[in-house]
This record gives structure tokens, sequence and C-alpha cells, in this order.
């Protein structure tokens, strides 16, 4: 279930390892220009051309290196003069491989320590008081960083302020230790998501520099990103932070992911010894090892794939309780909430999985005692056993959840549904080479949201139809909150109804429960119906 995921990282590695948040169309535009904003921290020379005002590299936290890594993120020390910003800063250390981007250990070492920037996207000009959209980018915790997307469009076309931003990846944002404990911070295990809670910060102390409002802030992420946000919204930290959220395909309250930091230090020894570092000074050990050799290194903790990967904790400093508690007792942000996922998520993960033995084995290794009860209920059809899997993976992992959060949050405050449905949704890599449709595939609306091509998708595949039902995502995700009506459609009550988004026409549908069989999974260890 893993060989799309090294393709895809393999491309990061190739020919698409220009980020397109560097926004080359910008610096090098024909009527590029110089200018400035003046922060908290000191003054900054950006580049406006082709209609967008861009901030590139903007430090939002002190390096967390040396005595810092595994610290809570530090402020920006001030800098004089005018600072650079016209370039990204580095993604965050990760490992790319194919073990790797689940927390299995091993791949290649790319990135940086030093990473905790973010950048800013405009409309040209100096208007002041926009809303403004802020990013939580995916990657199961491991890969990725804020550059790998280009707002550009929907800050132009949509007159939105977008950032985007970097977190600590893999052990250096994730890794929980009963010896962290000494520095006063608790066990750990939440690096990445402090770093996100910086991040918000820094966008309420300075974006108006940048014709931003502080106090309307849509925290928009997708995948990992939204898990991110989903346990953001039970920080009581993160409170006034943001004034509304989008969550895509990350609703955090499958329950393999959902471990306290407590439990993740049990790991932590056991890591730390892995990498030679024992005894009382293994924290120190650790702290002196190169980066690269922990972004290596294989999880020994669950997190969102459950066992043997990273991810968020509860029960600590930043996320007082159990998200799935909070939710259900009504602590936590009750703000409006956008919350949906794709009709085919599994499917990018699916492709190894070509025979009956494999499809049977995976199944029980995913599900465990009551792997043959899912094997009844999800039988092989005349497409094969990949589309099996993949069809009770995406039941599991992220439909029912979101729908489980869908119906806690309703009780509280306003939400609305969606689920992506574009079977044709462009991918980079031929079918032959998949080996298998991907149809509506994990991330796949990510092309449409953003209007810009990147890793997986090229928008210049579009067909006229796509290339409408982008600028109808575009518009709903940027005006969402700007106004007394919602996003345009009815919000949940209960199990329904969502908004299906099609090139053929949206629709409304008050079926997603049944069609994903989820009173089939809320009755299993595996269902997120009960905290």
């Amino acid at each position: 279930m893993r060989l799309i995921l090294l393709l895809a990282c393999l491309l990061a590695l190739g020919a698409c390892a220009v980020h397109p948040g560097a926004v080359d169309h910008v610096r090098f535009a024909a009527d590029a220009r110089t200018v400035t904003a003046t922060t908290h921290d000191g003054d900054l020379r950006g580049v406006e051309g082709d209609g967008v005002r861009a901030f590139l590299g903007v430090p939002f936290a002190r390096p967390p290196v040396g005595t810092l890594r595994w610290r809570a993120p530090q402020p920006v020390e001030p800098w004089r003069g005018e600072r650079d910003a016209t370039r990204i800063g580095p993604d965050c250390t990760q490992a790319i491989g194919k073990r790797a981007i689940l927390g299995g250990g091993g791949g290649v070492a790319v990135g940086s320590e030093d990473c905790l920037y973010l950048n800013i996207y405009a409309p040209a000009g100096g208007s002041q008081g926009r809303p403004v959209m802020l990013y939580i980018p995916g990657g199961a915790f491991t890969v990725g960083g804020g550059a790998n997307y280009d707002p550009s469009r929907l800050a132009r076309e949509q007159d939105r302020v977008v950032v985007t931003v970097n977190y600590r990846l893999g052990a250096i944002g994730w890794l929980a230790h009963p010896g962290f404990q000494a520095d006063g911070e608790g066990f750990g295990g939440n690096f990445g998501l402090m770093d996100q809670l910086a991040a918000l910060r820094w966008t309420r102390d300075n974006i108006a520099a940048f014709g931003g409002d502080p106090a309307n802030v849509t925290l928009f992420a997708e995948s990992a990103g939204a898990w991110s946000a989903c346990y953001l919204m039970t920080a009581p930290q993160a409170r006034g932070l943001f004034q509304r959220v989008i969550l895509q395909s990350g609703g955090c309250l499958e329950p393999s992911s959902l471990v306290s930091a407590e439990a993740a230090a049990q790991g932590g020894p056991a890591f730390a010894e892995r990498l030679g570092c024992k005894g009382e000074a293994a924290v120190a050990c650790l702290r002196a090892l190169p980066a690269w050799r922990l972004s290596r290194a294989a999880s020994l903790r669950a997190g969102i794939n459950g066992p043997g990967s990273w991810g968020p904790v509860h029960s600590d400093a930043v996320v007082p309780e159990n998200p799935a508690v909070a939710f259900a007792e009504g602590r936590f942000a009750r703000v409006p909430a956008i919350i949906g996922t794709n009709l085919d998520e599994g499917r990018l993960f699916a492709n190894e999985v070509k025979d009956m033995d494999r499809y049977r084995k995976e199944t029980v290794w995913m599900y465990g005692d009551i792997g043959p009860r899912v094997l009844e209920r999800y039988p092989v059809g005349e497409e094969g056993p990949a589309y099996a899997i993949a069809a009770n993976f995406t039941a599991q992992r992220f439909a029912c959840p979101s729908q489980a959060l869908r119906r806690l949050i309703a009780r509280h405050a306003p939400v609305w549904g969606y689920e992506f449905a574009d079977r044709n949704a462009p991918f980079r890599l031929p079918e032959w080479l998949v080996g298998l449709d991907l149809g509506a595939y994990h991330a796949s609306e990510l092309a449409y949201v953003f209007g810009t091509s990147w890793i997986f998708a090229d928008v210049g595949r579009f067909t006229p139809e796509q290339a409408a039902l982008s600028e109808r995502m575009r518009r709903l995700w940027a005006e969402f909150g700007q106004s007394d009506f919602g996003p345009g459609w009815p919000r949940v009550e209960g199990a329904g109804p969502i908004r299906v988004f099609a090139p053929d026409g949206d629709h409304l549908d008050d079926t997603f429960f049944q069609r994903h069989q989820c009173a089939f999974w809320d009755g299993t260890p595996f269902g997120a119906a009960a905290p």
C-alpha cells in the first residue's frame, strides 16, 4: 500500500523539486518590483509582480537547533536593516523513502533543522484589512512543507492574504521521552504542534503589516495538517488565533491516532537506545546527534498511522485532554467549520494489493481480530482487491471519523460537510505505472482549492468543467465565514446533508453515512462514534 507514496517522493526529489511556493512567476515577472513591510522583529524586503505581493522565508521562531531541539519554539531575534524575503526558507528535515514517510525509518534525508519559516502571499497593492487564510500542509507528519503549494492565485483572485507554514517533522517534531520532563515542558511529542501555534501567534501580531486582518483568520489544512488543526481546536493556547476552520481529509477522531503524551513517551528510551543513547544522558546524547540521523530513525510510538508512526499527542500542556472527549463534551473552539473528505482517499495507498492473499494479509494487519468481518463487509468485486481495501481504508480512516466529528461539532457550532468526488482528477503519473484508477484520491482536491499545480497534479490538464469546479472551490473556501449565509449549502444536522463537489455539477447528499458504512465502523474498536 506504499508504492504511490514512494513514487510521489521520487517526484519531490526530481523534476518537481522546485517548490511551487517559490512563485517564480511573481519574482521574475516583467513588472516585478521591491516592496517592504515592517514586522515586530524588523523590516522585510519582498517582491510584487504578476498581480501578487509575496514575502517568502519569513522567520516566525528562532531556529530550533542545539539546546533548542525538542523545546518549545522561541521568539525570533530582531534584526537590523532589511531582511531579504524574496526566497523561500528550507524545508524541515525529513526522510524521503518508502518506509520513512509512514514513520518506519530509512530513506534519504533532506531539508534543514533551521526551518521555522512562513510565506505570505497577497494581492498587489497596499489595501488593508483583507481576510487571512493560513494553511497547514500535510505529509503524514514526516514530509512536506509550506512551499510545496502556490496560493498566489487564491490570494490574487479572491483578494485574500494567504500564509503557508513549516513545522518540525518526524522525530524532531513528534518524539516524546520521559527525559524531556527535565526541561519543564512535559513528555514532549507536540513540538510540531507548538510550531503551528507559534506561526498563528506571529500571524496575529504581524499580518496587518501585509494587509491582513488579524481578527479574521481562516485556518485551513489537509491530511496531517488537518489532523493538527483538529487538535488545535481543542488547544486552549489557540483560542482566538483563528475564527473558522476548514479540515480537508483529517478527522482526528480516528482512534488509533489518539495517543497520550505519557503513552508516546514510553517508546522514547528504546528509540534513544537504537541510536546509541542510554541512561541519564540519553536526551543530551540525542540532542548531539545530526538531524539526518533522527529523521531516518523509525518511530517506536503510535501516531497518525497507528503503531510505528508520528503525530500529535494529547493530555499535555498543549492539548489537555483526548480530542474525542473534548469534542464530545463541547470543550473546543466553537468556530464555524467545514469538514470534508475525498471519495477515494484510500486508492493512493492501495496499488500494491494485487491479489486476494495480499488483501487478506493487509486487512488482518490493519484491523486485527475484526479483519474477517471487514473482509466480509468489503468483498472483492470485478475491479479487484486494491479497490476493496481502498474502500475500507477510505471509510475507516477518513470518511467516518470526519462524519463523527461533524456530528459532535454540530451540537455546539455551525459545521458544513463536503465530499470531493472528481474521479478524473489529474495525477502526474500515468495510470499504467500506478496500477489502478486513482479516482478522487487523497489530496486530489488541493489542485482545485489552490488552482495551481503541485507534486501530484498539473492543473494544465484540467478540462473546462474541472477548471470551473476549481473556481467554485476557491471562491467557497475564500468566502467562508465572510457573510451570515455560510458557504452556500445547508449546515450538517445529524448525518447530513453534505455537498458533493463534481465537475458535472455539485449536489447535496444525505447518504454519506450509509455509503461509507459508518454504522458498521462505529460498532468496532476502529470506529470514531464515541470517545
